[in-house]
C-alpha cells in the first residue's frame, strides 16, 4: 500500500469520525432536551429590570467574530508549518491536502470577516 494512501485513509477516517460524533451529539441533544415552550423563553432579559415587550432577535456578542477568526487563522498557520516539513517527500499530495484543509476552513473565516464588519450588530437595539 503506498504511503499517500495510508494518509488519505487516516484523513478520511478522521473527517468521518468528527462529523459522525457531531451528528450524534446534535441528535442526542434533540432527543434528550425538553421540547416544551415557556412564555418566559420569548421574553427578553434585561439586567436587574423587569423585561418589557418581546425579544427583538439576534444580539451578537461583540468579540464573537474575532474568536472565529482566531480559531480559523491559527490552524492555517499550524498546517502551513507542518506541510512545509512534509513537502519534500510528496509535494503534489501535500499541496492537495493543504488545499483541501483550506477549503474546509475558508467558510468560517469568511463568515468571521463578514460578521466583524457588520457594525449594526454591535449597537444596542
Amino acid at each position: 500500500m503506498p504511503p499517500w494512501l495510508d494518509a488519505a485513509v487516516t484523513f478520511s477516517l478522521g473527517i468521518t469520525l468528527g462529523l459522525g460524533i457531531g451528528i450524534i451529539g446534535i441528535l442526542l441533544g434533540r432527543v434528550i432536551s425538553p421540547s416544551k415552550t415557556f412564555p418566559k423563553k420569548r421574553e427578553r432579559y434585561e439586567c436587574a429590570n423587569p423585561p418589557r415587550g418581546r425579544a427583538r432577535g439576534l444580539l451578537m456578542m461583540q468579540y464573537y467574530p474575532y474568536l472565529i477568526l482566531f480559531l480559523t487563522v491559527e490552524p492555517i498557520m499550524i498546517y502551513s508549518f507542518l506541510f512545509l516539513l512534509e513537502a519534500h517527500s510528496s509535494p503534489a499530495f501535500t499541496l492537495y491536502l493543504f488545499l483541501g484543509i483550506l477549503g474546509i476552513i475558508m467558510p468560517p473565516l469568511i463568515f468571521g470577516l463578514y460578521s466583524a464588519r457588520r457594525l449594526e450588530l454591535w449597537s444596542a437595539p
